[in-house]
């Protein structure tokens, strides 16, 4: 389980450099807001629905292809791996 605030920060850090920061920061924050994931502890599972709710957002500005590049990237810096 990871804190949700540090699942937060490093998604906007890592997708900030392509949407810039405060869209990354409104996209991030939008999406974990729908989820309740403002708070707590996010498992590998809410981390993959996070992702997967920011996906299509993400690929309206850089394409699909790289949006999951971006977001392989993303899992990475996060550290969780697949859902559980």
């Amino acid at each position: 389980m990871l804190p949700a605030d540090e699942v937060i920060k490093k998604l906007v850090d890592v997708l900030a450099p392509y949407l810039g920061e405060n869209m990354a920061r409104a996209a991030v924050c939008s999406q974990a807001d729908k989820l309740e994931f403002k708070h707590g502890r996010l498992s590998p599972a809410d981390v993959e629905r996070l992702l997967d709710a920011v996906a299509p957002g993400l690929g309206v500005f850089v394409g699909r292809d790289k949006a999951q590049r971006i977001l392989d990237e993303a899992r990475a810096a996060i550290g969780a791996q697949g859902g559980a």
